[in-house]
């Protein structure tokens, strides 16, 4: 899940191991997917999340504290979460899966929300949840099967919708009448539905809705409960009858449609907002005018309204996290601090500025961010590079670059304060592997030999040496003596455009270690002759290759390369290789990073695992980086920090006497 640093590193010291705590170093922000308070403290706030993380909020929103994970399961979208007004440390979640075949269910905490476990409706994909304000033990859900009820409190559940009816399926929303709890409204992917005796009977109750309406969100006014507002894709509606007739509220336009969640403020019954896919709109006079108040561009998943705070409007967002209002929606500031749940796709350390990190996130608004300060601190840093665009990052020692999807690369320019397209392919070879025309290749190859042509390869791979840098490409490998400026080809022996997926190199750029599509292959004379290793054969390929250094044997001794099937270790420069000892799985490596002693491996299932003795023995890292997945994990070329990027929560710091220490300790905490 996260980002792990380790401070002060003691290299190779056998201490008492004292237990290690893990701590968020951000990005901060994140989508949020619900929120809600807890009535008997309105102050205190709870948010769900797409991986099933819950948080909360002492102080209305300002600052957020992880709790815990209602499952295993890292795909389980929070829908909705209930805070028992009777208890506040008794809460419910409700959830869907994004694997269909999971489902999904209903859970509850009797801790306030740091222990979760089922509590009903196992595998239904529920997609709301509702408690009657007449009868806290009366729970409703919507999955998309049906709507199913509770009268103990979520210990049993009975289906309330039939089960032959096809219409009273796909759920999106519920509300309960305030006065009476068998009087409920359920609103489908096509148009909403009331039941006033418990479920036993069931209306259509769409008059005046546009058909084919998706009612994404419903609330009753609790002023006056037969007035019902709902929202959905063909616009806002109101009724002032019970949902006998609908009438389309106007104002809102078309393409702000998508209207995920609609709310009135606690003290102000008149007062209304709609969360859209196009912004938060206000009216100030029940629905009958609307204005937007937030930018066009942000997308509302969730809002609460905490009574503790008048004017206080708390919005969840998709990419920008929290955002806050305390003067009813006129200014708005984010209020994500402790909300740290961005999806890190890469991670990287400036080769000559400790404590400083880049990163790449996912679904975020500013795709490359970085720190100057081990995480205390981030700042977006481009523009000109897309996550669509960005593959890998690296850190050479002039500074940023990356590779792109489509191929290529692209380096950050200090002084323009932007990413640039960078580095051209020179050479004999550069016409072909630049791809040209045959037209092309014989009317321009001597100008293609002299000024080459822009390198569009698919890099995977970049390592760096004072003299000369090198690059594995989809077309073989490259090598530049100019710093990344032009590209030239160097022949893996007799084969000159065999795909490379990883490369390393020493110190004194004399000693090259390679993955090909073939195999390994070393050179230890720079790149003119070449000997090929070979995987055992259950491997079932090679594919990225690190270095383990250590003061105590020669450079290039101790080998750690990543394969299809696990992981493999040599410890005699490859001449013979070990599927990895007891403790770690044979399954699909994510990522890998050596250093000294210490090891640490990111599965693709069944998150971190470190070994203290080169990888020899391993440990599970517990706490609430078991179950995580990692895109990345990298160390800092002085060995102070090893960093594990999430695919869900971002970074996150452990703070040691020594890397040993943290390796041997795996039961800690967050």
């Amino acid at each position: 899940m996260r980002v792990v640093t380790l401070l002060a590193l003691l290299l190779g010291l056998s201490l008492p191991l004292p237990a290690q705590t893990w701590r968020s170093i951000g990005p901060s922000g994140g989508d949020v997917r619900a929120l809600a308070h807890d009535p008997q403290n309105p102050s205190r706030l709870y948010l769900g999340t797409t991986d099933g993380h819950i948080f909360s909020s002492p102080d209305a929103g300002d600052h957020w504290n992880l709790l815990g994970r209602i499952s295993e399961r890292s795909d389980a979208v929070v829908t909705a979460i209930v805070v028992d007004p009777r208890d506040s440390h008794r809460l419910y979640v409700a959830a869907w899966t994004q694997d269909p075949s999971a489902g999904g269910g209903i859970f509850l905490s009797e801790d306030g929300g740091r222990v979760w476990r089922p509590w009903g409706l196992a595998g239904e994909p529920v997609r709301a949840l509702a408690q009657a304000p007449s009868d806290p033990d009366r729970l409703i859900a919507g999955t998309m099967t049906g709507v199913f009820g509770s009268r103990d409190a979520g210990r049993t559940w009975q289906r309330l919708s039939p089960e032959s009816n096809k219409e009273i399926r796909n759920l999106d929303s519920l509300a309960v009448d305030p006065r009476q709890a068998d009087i409920f409204y359920a609103g489908t992917f096509h148009l909403p539905w009331k039941t006033s005796d418990g479920g036993q009977t069931w209306i259509p109750v769409h008059t005046g809705m546009i058909d084919d309406s998706d009612v994404m969100s419903l609330l009753v006014d609790r002023a006056n409960p037969d007035r019902i507002y709902a929202s959905a894709c063909s616009g806002i509606y109101r009724s002032d009858n019970g949902a006998a007739l609908w009438q389309k509220i106007q104002g809102i336009p078309y393409t702000a449609r998508r209207t995920h969640v609609i709310t009135q403020d606690p003290a102000r019954p008149q007062i209304v907002y709609a969360g859209t896919t196009e912004g938060l709109w206000k009216s100030s006079n029940a629905g009958a005018g609307w204005r937007r108040v937030t930018p066009a561009n942000w997308i509302i998943n969730a809002m609460v309204l905490p009574p503790s705070r008048p004017g206080r409007v708390v919005l969840g967002t998709e990419q920008l996290g929290v955002i806050v209002s305390d003067d009813g929606g006129e200014h708005f500031r984010q209020a994500n601090g402790g909300f740290n749940h961005r999806r890190v796709a890469a991670v990287a350390f400036d080769a000559h500025r400790p404590g400083r990190i880049l990163a790449m996130l996912a679904h975020a608004p500013e795709p490359i961010v970085v720190t100057d300060n081990a995480g205390q601190d981030w700042a977006p840093l481009g523009p000109g590079l897309t996550m669509r665009q960005s593959k890998r990052i690296f850190a050479s020692p002039d500074g940023w670059w990356a590779a792109v999807q489509g191929g290529g690369l692209v380096q950050y320019d200090s002084k323009k304060g932007s990413w640039v397209r960078a580095g051209r392919v020179v050479g004999p070879a550069a016409a072909l592997i630049a791809k040209p025309s045959p037209a092309v290749i014989g009317r321009q190859s001597p100008s293609l030999r002299s000024e080459g042509r822009a390198l569009d390869l698919v890099v995977n791979d970049m390592a760096f040496a004072p003299t000369r840098w090198f690059a594995a490409t989809e077309k073989g490998l490259l090598f530049s003596e100019d710093r990344g400026a032009h590209w030239q080809r160097m022949a893996l022996g007799p084969l000159l455009d065999l795909p490379v997926s990883s490369v390393r190199v020493s110190s004194d750029a004399q000693s090259l270690w390679v993955v090909s599509l073939r195999g390994l292959v070393f050179s230890t004379d720079s790149g003119r002759t070449w000997t090929w290793h070979d995987l055992p054969l259950t491997s079932g390929g090679a594919l990225r290759l690190e270095l383990a250094p250590s003061a105590l044997e020669p450079e290039g001794r101790t080998l750690v390369v990543t394969a299809r099937n696990g992981l493999f270790i040599s410890r005699d420069g490859g001449d013979s290789w070990q599927q990895t000892a007891a403790g770690l799985p044979a399954l699909p490596v994510e990522d890998v990073t050596v250093m000294e002693n210490l090891f640490v491996v990111s599965l693709r299932i069944g998150g971190l695992y470190s070994s203290a003795d080169r990888g020899r023995t391993w440990t599970r890292l517990m706490g609430d980086l078991a179950d995580g997945l990692f895109p990345a994990v990298a160390v800092d070329t002085t060995g102070a920090m090893i960093l594990a990027a999430s695919a869900t929560d971002g970074l996150y710091v452990v703070e040691s006497g020594s890397a040993t220490q943290a390796a041997a300790s795996p039961a800690a905490g967050r």
